[in-house]
């Protein structure tokens, strides 16, 4: 049994920890202007706490830096802003540590699951 849910990314310098099932894969990254946020839609085993993991997300924009080991996922675009967010992911083995990007974004938002 599978199922697909949808996480709230944040803006900002920190990545947004997300706890995923092993089996997870991204299906899907769109920019919501109603609710002015990046989401992620993930196709995984219904989450079991016990099992899950911790994987890190980091949104960023056109022209700022992200570390090299870091693994592309997907862009979303504001369709009337025409911005692009480029959705990366910290690969496990770094995952706990602080990396810091420069960002044209202030605080970072809540992350939801629905």
């Amino acid at each position: 049994m599978k199922t697909i849910d949808k996480y709230l990314l944040c803006f900002g310098q920190e990545p947004t920890a997300l706890k995923l099932m092993p089996d997870f894969q991204v299906v899907f990254c769109e920019y919501l202007v109603g609710a002015n946020g990046v989401y992620l839609w993930v196709e995984q085993s219904p989450v079991a706490s016990e099992k899950a993991t911790t994987r890190r997300f980091i949104v960023a924009r056109p022209g700022k830096s992200v570390p090299d080991h870091y693994e592309y996922v997907d862009s979303a675009v504001d369709p009337f802003g025409s911005t692009a967010h480029h959705v990366f992911q910290l690969p496990v083995k770094v995952a706990g540590r602080n990396w810091a990007i420069q960002s044209a974004y202030g605080q970072a938002s809540q992350v939801t699951r629905s």
